[in-house]
């Protein structure tokens, strides 16, 4: 416990504009001791706290001003993620049992400890790491009432624990957990890697190649499409390489650029949003081309739309009939995803304008 009692003391005469004389005289004690109070060297008796308490008209307790001195769950936490941060798993062993004795049943020192065990599994490759680590994960699992972090769940914790066995080597424990939780395809990659890497059985991982690569295509795309919105909303012309980086990645999976798919869809889409923060800071004939290549890339989809994946890379069963929200067309879309979602101003009514020019020929 830390006592603030010298500190308040001066700063509370401070604010009265005393003196140490003028306080001195108001205690009836000797300027010495109000001097000794304020230098941390002795502290008054019951009788004179209380008095000092009503003439700076404050509670004992806030004239006392103690706080726990580094002893609440978050300053644990904070002490056990700075030894993390250099490594120093030796004291970051020692505060996470500290903290484990003082609040047993805390789950964020448990989840905390276990992540620290799992750090300590990966950079030594130590079994008795990962041991502890799954068992506080486990423990986690059980306190889970008390988490507010939506992010973490019992099969992000599972999967945490799978992770662990991949490192130490139990492979068929992690493919145990790593299939139980496979919701949505979210443990496909790993359990691809398991496969081909660990176990060295490609028919087996190419079972999860496809809906893991699948699942990434989908998760760069709305990625890199939100966050040309959120920098372009931020009048940061990092809107313009996020949609050239995803546009870069979609013609990287063709294996023929002739071979319409059903990615081609939505490219018109992206390309029209780079002409318009293209026209946004300034890059009009860059801007004009990109509209033009998407108009002849949405009339090339419409004439002949494929909803397949057909032509991409990586995937083995490419008359699969891919879903989405956006309409039938890559016009239907292009207003979907573009000038139904971009903030009415002079660049996107330019645009529009061209492409609505285009479409009129």
């Amino acid at each position: 416990m830390q006592i603030k009692l010298s500190e308040n003391i001066r700063n509370l005469r401070k604010e009265h504009s005393m003196t140490q004389e003028q306080l001195a005289d108001a205690l009836g004690v000797t300027v010495g001791a109000v001097y000794k109070w304020e230098a941390g060297l002795s502290m008054p008796e019951i009788r004179l706290l209380m008095e000092l308490a009503d003439l700076f008209e404050v509670s004992v307790d806030s004239l006392l001003g103690y706080t726990m001195q580094k002893g609440s769950v978050q300053s644990r936490i904070e002490r056990i993620v700075s030894f993390l941060a250099v490594k120093d798993y030796e004291s970051a062993i020692a505060e996470s049992e500290k903290a484990l004795k003082k609040y047993p049943n805390n789950f964020l020192i448990v989840y905390v400890s276990a992540q620290m065990y799992m750090a300590k599994t990966m950079e030594e490759l130590s079994k008795e790491a990962m041991v502890k680590s799954n068992a506080l994960f486990e423990q986690a699992i059980s306190l889970l009432d008390q988490n507010t972090d939506s992010s973490i769940n019992e099969v992000t914790i599972l999967n945490l624990m799978a992770n662990n066995y991949m490192v130490t080597g139990e492979l068929d424990r992690a493919l145990e957990i790593l299939k139980k939780n496979n919701i949505c395809n979210i443990n496909s990659s790993m359990l691809a890697s398991v496969y081909a890497v660990g176990l060295g059985q490609p028919d087996e991982a190419s079972k999860y190649i496809e809906p893991a690569m699948l699942e990434a295509l989908n998760t760069v795309s709305k990625s890199a499409y939100a966050a040309s919105f959120a920098y372009a909303r931020k009048n940061d012309i990092t809107c313009i390489s996020a949609l050239e980086w995803l546009i870069g990645f979609l013609d990287s999976l063709k294996t023929d650029p002739e071979t319409i798919s059903h990615i081609d869809k939505f490219k018109p889409s992206y390309l029209a949003l780079l002409a318009i923060w293209e026209e946004k800071f300034g890059y009009k004939d860059k801007a004009e081309d990109h509209i033009k290549e998407a108009y002849m890339l949405a009339m090339r989809f419409d004439a002949t739309p494929a909803y397949n994946m057909n032509g991409l890379r990586f995937i083995s069963h490419p008359d699969a009939v891919s879903v989405d929200i956006v309409g039938k067309t890559a016009c239907e879309a292009m207003d979907y995803l573009v000038f139904d979602r971009v903030p009415k101003s002079k660049a996107s009514q330019k645009i529009k304008r061209l492409w609505d020019e285009l479409n009129n020929k």
